[in-house]
């Protein structure tokens, strides 16, 4: 069956009936070298605990039974996913055959990332080839150059678009069709994440794919008519279809909100009712969401999911929520207008919850952060000093704040062990926090991560090897880079500084009900003094643009000031 796909446009559908298209016979094809058995057995756990639950391009069961059965071995295409499989379940391991030399934390997966080919010639494109490329763009937000993992996440999708697979089928519904389905949902949901992250354009809008949500169906089901069982209704997969439906949210708000100024004139959003107007359908879009949510993956912090992968899930589908709260109403707060003052509300509000709910995961799962966690923890710093300097607080809501900011440096100081990007980020939050004198209590030094000093942190005993769970990152390996933590990751205790929720936003609250609030609709004139005015317009309008963040430091310290000194410049 042909697989290939032209619009109804296109020359090719005219000739491909009036001329013998015949692929050559021969191709070169790699040869792959493969770990040991038994580190592709303990990697493979790593991935499914780690990676899996909330990126499920692969089916399980089935991926587990080919590599059994050798297939890596015998078919490349399979091979390359393995190997890509392995490096990003790598960040996870302890294992020193997993690193560059042995010791190097930061070269975890890369002998198996680099042997990976891309790019056949003269073939159609694999299932295999789709979903590895899918977790190359995953690996790839991790390293120096993070700029590749957009061009891998842009040849998966034209390998999607060249089957036709973001158009509904017909007929099928086996397997096959499925994994195909997972495969595209899985690149519109990274797309979404790296573009943010990236500030590069998208390359699928809602309007040019039109196909079926994959099943509501757990891995081992789908050898039963694809049908969950009725004793057990929680899906691993409910994640995934309400991540999607965020993601469809998160891409429209790019598109209107961050769109080219040329776009933004002519179809009349750039006025203060367009920017109103577009704010209120967003935040209305957001509120019609959590009622979505389903009732195992909502997030109480009070009560959190007790099962790990449902916990895991519901803190990242949290984390993303706030996240996209903030890429909502943030460009909005350099502005002297009414939507300045509740739009940083807005932003500050979520920050601290993506900062308090980070903080659970990494005490509870004690494992390395993933990328989706990453860049809302960076950005969630930058908002909380923003919002210090503007509304000038005080006292206890300042040290709280202030704590929070500290989480945010610790949970990116246990994530660049494996991330080249985290530690970039780190150095962006401790030079802005530094700008502005906003350091921890005079007991904590500022540079300084010694868990002993944090506020109800408690201690913790490295796990034996032969005694611990496969599925967490084990404390130890840690040691090495950071001996002087006990524990991959202690908890900033912040509850002894309780926040007046009598006033500021609210959850479900719309920015008309946060309008309504505010004093004075010109009440942003009041939160900037002409100094602190000067110094936050010159703040990146994109607190996520790591490039706007890196002209900002230089231009307050010069040219010859390195801030970054562990990542060349060709890198920055």
């Amino acid at each position: 069956m042909r697989t290939n796909y032209f619009g109804s446009a296109s020359s090719f559908a005219l000739a491909d009936h009036a001329i013998a298209w015949e692929k050559e016979a021969y191709d070169v094809q790699p040869r792959y070298t493969y770990p040991a058995s038994d580190l592709i057995d303990t990697l493979l756990v790593l991935y499914f605990t780690n990676v899996h639950p909330t990126t499920p391009i692969l089916h399980r069961p089935s991926f587990e039974r080919s590599v059994a059965e050798g297939l890596h071995l015998a078919d490349p295409q399979f091979g390359g996913l393995l190997l890509s499989v392995l490096a990003l379940a790598s960040r996870y391991s302890k294992d020193p055959r997993v690193f560059v030399d042995g010791d190097a934390s930061l070269s975890a997966g890369w002998s198996f990332y680099n042997q990976i080919w891309i790019l056949r010639k003269k073939f159609e494109p694999t299932i295999y080839e789709v979903q590895m490329y899918c977790l190359l763009t995953l690996y790839c937000t991790g390293i120096s150059a993070t700029h590749i993992s957009w061009l891998y996440l842009g040849i998966g999708i034209r390998c999607l678009h060249q089957r036709g697979e973001h158009q509904r089928k017909g007929c099928g519904g086996g397997p096959e069709d499925e994994l195909w389905k997972r495969a595209f949902w899985s690149f519109i949901a990274l797309e979404r994440m790296v573009c943010a992250f990236t500030g590069r354009p998208m390359s699928l809008q809602a309007e040019e794919y039109d196909l079926d949500l994959p099943f509501e169906v757990d891995d081992e089901y789908w050898d039963q008519g694809f049908t969950q069982p009725p004793e057990k209704p929680e899906s691993q997969l409910s994640y995934f279809l309400a991540d999607l439906r965020l993601c469809e949210i998160w891409g429209d708000a790019m598109r209107r909100l961050y769109a080219p100024k040329k776009l933004k004139t002519r179809m009349g959003w750039d006025t203060l009712g367009g920017e109103q107007s577009s704010v209120a359908t967003f935040d209305s879009r957001m509120n019609d969401f959590l009622d979505s949510i389903p009732p195992h993956l909502r997030w109480d912090p009070d009560s959190p999911p007790e099962d790990d992968m449902f916990f895991d899930q519901s803190v990242i589908l949290h984390l993303t929520y706030n996240f996209i709260l903030i890429a909502i109403h943030r460009p909005y707060i350099h502005k002297a207008t009414v939507l300045a003052a509740p739009s940083l509300s807005i932003c500050a509000t979520a920050a601290r919850t993506i900062l308090r709910a980070a903080n659970m995961w990494l005490s509870k799962l004690q494992r390395i952060p993933l990328p989706n966690l990453i860049n809302p923890v960076f950005v969630s710093g930058i908002i909380l000093v923003m919002n210090m300097l503007a509304t000038k607080c005080v006292g206890l809501e300042k040290n709280k704040d202030i704590s929070l900011v500290g989480s945010a440096m610790e949970i990116l100081k246990v994530a660049e062990s494996r991330y080249h990007t985290a530690g970039r980020l780190l150095d962006i939050v401790r030079e802005v926090r530094s700008f502005y004198g906003l350091f921890h209590p005079p007991n904590d030094h500022p540079d300084s991560f010694n868990a002993e000093s944090v506020p109800g942190s408690s201690s913790f005993e490295s796990t034996n090897e032969s005694t611990s769970t496969p599925g967490l990152f084990l404390p130890n390996i840690h040691d090495v880079f950071y001996p002087q933590h006990e524990q991959l990751f202690q908890p900033v205790a912040d509850s002894t500084l309780p926040y007046d929720q009598s006033s500021g936003p609210r959850p479900g609250m719309s920015i008309e009900q946060l309008l309504a609030d505010t004093e004075r609709p010109d009440a942003t004139k009041s939160i900037f003094g002409d100094e602190l005015m000067s110094m936050w317009m010159a703040v990146p309008t994109d607190v996520a643009d790591i490039s706007g963040w890196d002209a900002y430091i230089e231009s307050r310290n010069g040219p010859d000031v390195n801030w970054f000194p562990s990542f060349p410049q060709t890198f920055r």
